[in-house]
């Protein structure tokens, strides 16, 4: 199978689709379902190669503390039991009856580190992006059923003056600007991940 013949879904993705960006790169037929298309809503096509779900994490924060909203987590699983149940339609593809192979080749779930452990437990695989080569700090978990991504920078620390650093005070823009750049994967980890989950 060619890779433009494998789909892979990327589940509540940000305008920049950066953690399938090595499998668009590779010529894999990345389907994006983002803010403009409801993920509760989204039926997925046959032979679906892999899946990545970035729901948001508005609400599994632990840096929601001055919020005004209050914290709603049952809204907040909302969009994540979306993306398990597309997973779940996928998986239950099975070809044949006798041993049956998994129909996903893998699927992950991303979200940083909050109250998503609540409900889905233990992740199966953490990292903090500074592990890859970026220059900020931010505990992020992945659970699913996919290879661990070889980390190439263990002992690499956050640089001062990082993306990661607060600025005091700071305006609504620099806060917007501030997430988005943090909402990106750094390159060496989809990299690492995609060579683990070809």
């Amino acid at each position: 199978m060619e890779n433009k013949d494998k789909i892979i879904l990327h589940l509540c993705c940000s305008e920049f689709g950066s953690d399938t960006r090595d499998y668009k790169e590779a010529g894999y037929d990345v389907r994006y379902v983002d803010k403009n298309v409801d993920v509760r809503k989204y039926e997925p096509p046959e032979n679906v190669y892999g899946i990545f779900a970035n729901p948001p994490c508005t609400m599994f924060s632990k840096a929601r503390t001055t919020a005004k909203t209050p914290r709603d987590l049952m809204q907040g699983m909302e969009l994540v039991q979306a993306c398990l149940n597309i997973i779940w339609k996928c998986q239950a593809r099975i070809t044949r009856d006798a041993n049956p192979e998994m129909p996903l080749k893998f699927w992950a779930i991303e979200n940083p580190d909050g109250y998503l452990k609540w409900f889905l437990g233990k992740p199966a695989f953490q990292y903090t992006p500074y592990e890859f080569g970026a220059d900020y700090s931010k505990k992020t978990n992945l659970w699913g059923i996919f290879n661990p991504p070889q980390r190439p920078f263990w002992n690499n620390t956050p640089n001062k003056g990082s993306i990661n650093t607060f600025i005091t005070p700071m305006s609504e823009r620099d806060r917007e600007k501030r997430t988005d750049l943090r909402s990106i994967a750094p390159p060496e980890f989809t990299k690492a991940f995609f060579l683990a989950n070809p």
